[in-house]
């Protein structure tokens, strides 16, 4: 690519590799209960916990819980059965898929900005934006719905290729983004509407797009029955489920300000304090465009959907500098005030705020874990609890089980560990008498719990802690003392002294 310094795509691809190595486990619960815990499920795991409602209604996609299925069982055929390192495989192929459809999104953007010094910043937030680093190696259905869409849609605008197999390919890979999260149809439904009354799409080539995405689907149906045992569709279902069976109605409803304000405030400020702005504008100013079409019906029906996440928009993350940059452009030939030196000199401040924003939350990402409750099964629970014999013990004030729910992560649990809610330190101090061969540890998030096992005489010693050693050193005004994370005790039957 000849807007890029070559250095660019390989610097991605390294910190992509360290965020896929250190950003353990999923942003979201979704994330893991409706992909990996069904891959656990499927593959025999022994599971303490109930598979999510989801499974019994079929309306979730097979699609990708058959991928960690058979990643799974490839490196379990070869003797590799630690779940954490199908875990790190599944965030490589998912870097490596993000970073390709990248590099094909910005060849095929790239005639739509002029100047080659906007095209260079709109390519470097695409390719190190913090945000979309951690998008791009989560095994998640946004991510890869995020993914297989713009490369759907930069394979399709990319002028070199013309012939029948690039329209297949496309609807194959919208169908593949629909699958991986069905309120991507919106997207494709904008952008189908573009192709065919503004971009005058032929027919021919319109049905072979068509019939790519039935492909697609077909091939979903078939993995919904390995996943259900019965020939169904998870599309149909979950459509029948929320609009004909009206549980759209049963949900907790934001405000419809919602996606304004986090947009603004929650991505990389002071930059997308601009973003809902910019987003109107653009679609007032370029009213025929392919991102217009294709996202103002997505971002509609989120904004009427009552149950608002910002994780639900981002499918639509990559096109939010295409934007900037495009709209940049056309105010500069509209206003004089955009070719001052006054105006330039903010741009410059506010990129360069942008851009040490930006590195600094890198860094994080690819520091710490995504999950401090998959991070503690991987770097405490599954080194320092025995095979036999022992039992992992969850403080559960109020008995709703949403803490010990937590931990119950049964695609880590490799060694099938038991999870025990306890009320309290007195609850531990009566398991010791009913077992005393029984090696117990104790896990809590409250940050007082210690000075509870000291007050109940029971013989402890902290093993780990969720966050990483390097940070908890940087202990500035005793912070890590008042912090509520994650800490496991190892409990000894032996008196304390």
């Amino acid at each position: 690519m000849k807007t890029l310094p070559k250095y660019w795509l390989l610097v991605a691809f390294l910190i992509h590799l360290l965020a896929a190595w250190f950003s353990v486990g999923h942003y979201h619960d979704d994330e893991y209960y409706q992909i990996l815990d069904l891959a656990a499920f499927k593959l025999g795991f022994e599971m303490q916990n109930e598979v999510m409602w989801e499974y019994d209604e079929m309306v979730r996609s097979g699609l990708q819980p058959f991928i960690a299925f058979a990643v799974t069982k490839v490196f379990m055929f070869f003797g590799i059965t630690s779940p954490f390192f199908c875990a790190f495989i599944l965030r490589i192929i998912s870097s490596v898929i993000s970073l390709f459809a990248i590099v094909v999104f910005i060849n095929a953007i790239q005639t739509q900005i002029r100047s080659k010094t906007v095209l260079r910043w709109t390519s470097f937030f695409l390719l190190f934006s913090w945000l979309l680093v951690f998008m791009n190696v989560r095994f998640s259905s946004e991510g890869w719905a995020m993914s297989c869409f713009i490369l759907g849609y930069g394979i399709y605008l990319d002028p070199r290729f013309s012939d029948y197999k690039k329209y297949f390919l496309t609807g194959l890979l919208f169908g593949i983004c629909f699958l991986a999260r069905f309120q991507s149809g919106f997207l494709l439904l904008g952008l189908g509407c573009w192709m065919l009354f503004q971009q005058r799409e032929s027919v021919r080539n319109f049905s072979t797009i068509i019939v790519g995405g039935i492909a697609a689907l077909l091939i979903g149906v078939f993995i919904d029955y390995w996943l259900y045992g019965a020939l169904t569709s998870s599309a149909w279902n979950i459509f029948e489920w929320h609009m004909l069976k009206g549980s759209l109605d049963n949900i907790v409803h934001e405000p419809w300000w919602f996606y304004i304000y986090y947009s603004s405030v929650q991505l990389l400020p002071p930059i997308t304090l601009l973003t809902p702005a910019v987003v109107i504008l653009f679609w007032f100013l370029f009213p025929r465009h392919s991102i217009t079409w294709l996202t103002i019906p997505f971002i509609l029906f989120h904004h009427y959907f009552g149950h608002k996440e910002m994780r639900y928009l981002f499918p639509i993350l990559p096109f939010a500098p295409i934007m900037f940059a495009m709209l940049f452009e056309k105010l500069k030939d509209y206003f004089d005030f955009f070719n001052t030196k006054t105006f330039t000199w903010l741009v410059k401040i506010t990129l360069g705020l942008s851009v040490i924003i930006n590195m600094t939350l890198v860094l994080l990402v690819i520091s710490l874990p995504a999950s401090k409750e998959v991070a503690i099964w991987q770097n405490c629970l599954a080194k320092y609890i025995p095979i036999e014999n022992a039992a992992l013990l969850v403080y559960d004030p109020d008995g709703s089980g949403s803490a010990p729910g937590e931990l119950e992560l049964d695609f880590y649990n490799e060694k099938n560990i038991p999870i025990i809610p306890v009320r309290d330190e007195e609850d531990i101090y009566t398991l010791l008498i009913k077992s005393p061969d029984k090696n117990y540890f104790y896990a809590a998030r409250k940050k007082s719990r210690e000075d509870q096992l000291n007050k109940a005489a029971i013989s402890h010693q902290l093993i780990c802690r969720a966050l990483p050693d390097w940070l908890l050193k940087i202990n500035i005004n005793n912070w890590t003392s008042r912090t509520s994370m994650w800490r496991v005790w190892e409990i000894s039957h032996d008196k304390p002294k």
